[in-house]
């Protein structure tokens, strides 16, 4: 599958999870990164704001903490959060990032700006997502 066919099904697995999150009335910042089959240093990535990047009263940076989320679950190749992995400087340990191998894919989701439980929800929801398009296309 081409790079530019992955970044299509990113963008458009992104957009669900936006959707995802309105419907379950959750604010904040949904991140994505696959790598492609055979690849071993490029991952393709994204992200998708749903109505706010930041929590200003909280003093949270949603997009930053997304990203932490999203780069633990490709470095562990594990859920983020995990307790019995010692964080390595840039990691926040917060839970809602995602990994999974799927048919020679990496593939990697998170969702900051919510509970725990529902950033899950959404990350877990894109990953299962991009699966069933991956697997449409092969």
């Amino acid at each position: 599958m081409t790079d530019e066919r992955l970044r299509e099904l990113l963008i458009k697995i992104l957009g669900e999870m936006h959707e995802k999150a309105v419907n379950m009335k959750i604010k904040g910042v949904a991140t994505g990164a696959v790598m492609n089959r055979d690849e071993n240093t490029d991952w393709i990535g994204s992200f998708k704001v749903v109505d706010t990047a930041c929590n200003y009263a909280e003093g949270w940076n949603l997009v930053a903490i997304a990203w932490s989320k999203c780069a633990e679950a490709m470095a562990t190749k594990a859920d983020s959060g995990n307790p019995d992995h010692r964080k390595l400087t840039g990691e926040l340990g917060f839970e809602g990032g995602t990994y999974e191998e799927f048919e020679g894919f990496k593939l990697a989701f998170a969702f900051s700006g919510a509970s725990s439980e529902d950033d899950m929800e959404v990350a877990k929801f894109g990953l299962d997502r991009m699966k069933l398009e991956l697997g449409e296309e092969l």
